[in-house]
């Protein structure tokens, strides 16, 4: 035979392997318990996955859409409802593609005579950390302007006829008109020449129009200085008028309103030149300075609001409700299983010296654990964690100070048991010392008993978090299960219909109980000899 076989011979053999293998062979013939474990595997995959699977922040606070909304799979029963969604991707141009619906690359238009005094770039990638992004830019050398005469009255179109500008479609494919819609684009400015002087922002702006398919034309933003060459982030939220100017066309139930001949939406983006000095008295502005401007834009986003929104709906705060119920598998996982452990190894201590020492020892700490049994364990960890405060850390502590009497009273009935047994006699017979005799010879016996307690004291442990947490006593940025039921109960939620912050919580900590409660229940059958016989 070989040196490899003999080596895996001689692992196959081991006592640790043989236990494992005879242990798992006994384990599998528990159908109740695979599927505690298969749970378990789903639920721990799904807490490190957390930042993969989540679709946005899992924040409470962290308002994605408005609050309350239902879960669009929902809209199967409301075939005329607004799913939420984004019309115009959020990109940073890394994929050219996804800036249209054709898809083509955007779409440049110049407005007015002046044709010259502008230019147009589209930005390819170099390969570096620099982002693709669409070039506007303004050239002037002291020439004359085009302005509107009369000038808008509603001001949607600018003053100058001599404008630059590119455009972004999509359709919507609803009859209704969104509930809300936010708009967001990053851009920076480049100035040269005169306009780079202090004076130089008010010469131009960057226009964001909504452009209906009638050729309707309304301006949800327009920037003023001080500008930066610098990207920065612009929220745009529009407001009632502006929704109804872009939808109201679309819905075929308006009154009173020209229907648009195509549910196609545009939205363009441009760099408008402005009269620093407009003469009111009907004379000709000029520009008397020479330049350029540059507006480099780096992303657009358009999410148009209505009834429905993601997996799970939203909370009360307008929250993700999925993304806030995957990141809860962290706290519920984390809060269990460390808990039990801190507990667990407590009650271990103590119950090892109480059984094995016996007399006064036993008689005072027994005493102090009748003590701690007979406060009721909710109230006291209110006040623990009211005193300590709502953070995680403290959290643990308060269901691991409180958890561990039942495990310390079952280890010391077992280790009275076992000490006056004939092999503990004989080790003390050699001169075995005790540490090493309950060490070596007590603990691995009482273990297996230990190991179906403890899967128990997880569910407790579990409990004991969601019931503080809906209590409202744990850490309000941590996003948890019993955090979710508790805004839903303390904001309406019951009464909005919003069921779904509600049953999917409930849900997420019952079926980890019941994980739990199966592998336990399987590994005291197992391991307990008594009901292994049976």
């Amino acid at each position: 035979m070989s040196t490899d076989a003999k080596r895996s011979a001689s692992w196959r053999d081991s006592n640790w392997y043989v236990s494992l293998s005879g242990f798992w062979l006994e384990y599998k013939k528990h159908k109740i318990g695979i599927l505690g474990l298969v749970l378990l595997a789903l639920y721990v995959g799904m807490a490190v996955g957390a930042p993969i699977i989540a679709t946005h922040d899992p924040a409470p606070t962290a308002r994605v859409a408005p609050n309350y909304l239902a879960p669009q799979w929902v809209s199967v029963f409301d075939p005329e409802g607004i799913i939420t969604n984004e019309w115009i991707p959020d990109t940073t141009l890394d994929n050219p593609d996804l800036w249209t619906v054709d898809p083509e690359d955007p779409v440049f238009h110049k407005n007015g005579s002046n044709q010259d005094e502008f230019d147009y770039l589209y930005h390819e990638s170099t390969g570096d950390n620099d982002f693709n992004h669409v070039n506007l830019t303004w050239t002037h050398s002291n020439e004359s302007m085009s302005w509107r005469t009369p000038p808008d009255s509603e001001e949607n179109l600018p003053a100058s006829n001599d404008f630059v500008y590119f455009t972004q479609q999509f359709e919507w494919p609803y009859e209704a008109v969104p509930s809300d819609v936010n708009m967001t684009i990053d851009f920076a400015i480049t100035q040269t020449g005169d306009f780079a002087k202090p004076e130089g922002g008010l010469m131009f702006k960057v226009y964001v129009w909504l452009i209906d398919s009638s050729g309707n034309w309304r301006r949800v933003y327009r920037s003023y200085p001080l500008y930066s060459d610098v990207f920065r982030s612009r929220q745009i939220d529009l407001s009632y008028l502006d929704v109804l100017a872009g939808w109201r066309g679309m819905d075929e139930n308006a009154t009173g309103w020209q229907e648009d001949p195509k549910d196609v939406l545009t939205v363009a983006v441009g760099l408008v030149p402005t009269a620093v000095f407009h003469n009111y008295l009907g004379t000709t502005p000029e520009f008397e300075y020479t330049g350029s401007v540059t507006v480099s834009v780096k992303s657009m986003s358009l999410v148009a609001f209505g009834e429905y929104f993601g997996l799970l709906g939203t909370t009360d705060k307008g929250g993700d409700a999925f993304s806030q119920l995957i990141y809860g598998s962290r706290i519920s996982l984390t809060i269990g299983v460390l808990a039990t452990a801190i507990s667990t190894a407590i009650g271990v201590v103590v119950g090892l010296t109480a059984g094995y020492l016996g007399g006064k020892t036993d008689e005072i700490l027994m005493r102090f654990v009748d003590f701690l049994l007979v406060i009721p364990g909710l109230p006291l960890m209110m006040i623990m964690a009211s005193f300590m405060g709502p953070d995680v850390n403290n959290i643990i502590i308060v269901i691991a100070i409180l958890g561990w009497t039942g495990t310390s009273r079952l280890i010391r009935s077992q280790v009275m048991a076992e000490k006056n047994k004939a092999y503990v006699e004989s080790a003390r017979a050699i001169g075995a010392s005790d540490t090493y005799i309950v060490m070596r010879h007590i603990l691995p016996n009482v273990t297996p008993i230990l190991f179906a307690n403890i899967t128990l004291g997880v569910v407790g442990a579990i409990l004991s978090e969601s019931g503080l947490a809906f209590l409202g006593l744990t850490d309000p940025g941590q996003p948890s299960w019993g955090r979710m039921l508790a805004d839903a109960q303390s904001t309406g939620g019951f009464t909005h219909m919003a069921w779904w912050v509600v049953v999917f919580p409930g849900l997420m900590i019952t079926i980890l109980s019941l994980s739990f409660t199966f592998v336990g229940h399987t590994l005291d059958q197992v391991l307990n000899p008594r009901l292994r016989e049976r």
